[in-house]
């Protein structure tokens, strides 16, 4: 199965009950559970990522919710084996699950992650290895999941302080393995819109752009960076100087424009998503060549659906609201967070 697609009689309209029997349907069986030791990086990613799609999340974890940052906040159900030690829980969570995936991002395996490994051969239990350099690694984990018909998956791996960038591998694999889209944008063409810019129109499409912000209408969401997705049509007036001369500077630098909107997105706060989406189209309007861009940004989940979109057109020569220039050393963008 793959991407989901909307009817277009469906495209107006409350889409939650819908969607919700949709992703019901999606999500790959048998899985119902994701357990993990608590410890910062590869096992919060995975509880972060199970409560965040409204799958039910445990495991164990040390005596008195033991980790290298302190105290296991309280938000993830875990259980508290006898011991302090790390290992004891490493063990049982390997014991209580059908199967345990270890996430790493170099491709050895060492400490708590090899005798995760080592457990769960020795109790004979499916496990599998998934590194920054594994090929199809969301393709592979899915096919883990459904030859091994796991129903509890007992997610492993690196800790934050060793491989700071493990909790972005954990989240994207899991998000492309075990769920489509939220559901697809289709941009309606310039002309088709009676927005043409000029005799050609043409267009740059950015799509599934990955983004943290802190942003909520809660106190608690404002504290904490989110995973968003956006995608993004700008329309220029013309590119056929770019497709001549072969060079960035005809045409918009794709890359550059991604980190702007990444910088845009985790500068500061926010209570609404449309806030964001329209700073995020004012970001992109800066750009003599672009003349019009169409903004649609994903938020999941809400407390009764999969998740929220947001999506606006703004011309140039739409006015916008008073934006302030995101400063060059955000705060809070120092630490290491799903998707960073």
């Amino acid at each position: 199965m793959g991407t989901v697609l909307l009817p277009r009689d469906l495209a107006k309209k409350d889409l939650s009950p819908y969607k919700r029997s949709i992703m019901r349907d999606e999500i790959r069986p048998p899985l119902i559970k994701i357990v993990s030791g608590g410890q910062t990086g590869a096992d919060r990613a995975g509880l972060d990522w199970s409560l965040a799609h409204g799958i039910p999340a445990g495991g164990w974890c040390p005596r008195g919710r033991r980790a290298e940052d302190g105290t296991i906040p309280s938000r993830y159900p875990l259980e508290e084996t006898p011991s302090e030690d790390y290992a004891e829980r490493t063990l049982w969570n390997v014991r209580d699950s059908d199967g345990t995936v270890i996430f790493t991002v170099g491709s050895a395996l060492s400490g708590g992650s090899r005798l995760a490994s080592q457990e769960a051969t020795r109790l004979r239990k499916p496990w599998i290895h998934l590194h920054e350099g594994t090929p199809c690694a969301a393709q592979k984990l899915r096919t883990f999941l459904e030859e091994h018909r796991i129903r509890v998956l007992n997610v492993a791996g690196s800790r934050a302080s060793r491989e700071p960038k493990v909790s972005r591998l954990v989240w994207l694999t899991l998000e492309e393995a075990l769920f489509p889209r939220f559901f697809t944008q289709e941009f309606p063409a310039a002309e088709a819109s009676g927005h043409a810019s000029g005799p050609t129109a043409d267009a740059i499409e950015i799509r599934g752009l990955w983004l943290e912000s802190r942003i909520g209408i809660t106190e608690e969401e404002r504290r904490r960076m989110q995973p968003l997705r956006v995608s993004l049509r700008l329309e220029v007036a013309d590119l056929s100087a770019a497709a001549r001369s072969d060079r960035i500077e005809e045409t918009v630098d794709y890359d550059e424009l991604a980190r702007e909107v990444q910088g845009v997105a985790g500068a500061r706060p926010r209570n609404l998503l449309e806030r964001l989406a329209e700073e995020i189209a004012a970001a992109v309007l800066c750009r003599p060549m672009v003349t019009s861009v169409t903004v649609f940004l994903e938020k999941f989940p809400l407390p009764r659906a999969e998740g929220v979109a947001i999506s606006l057109r703004r011309n140039r020569v739409d006015s916008f609201p008073s934006v302030p220039k995101p400063p060059k050393d955000a705060d809070g963008l120092s630490q290491e967070l799903p998707l960073s």
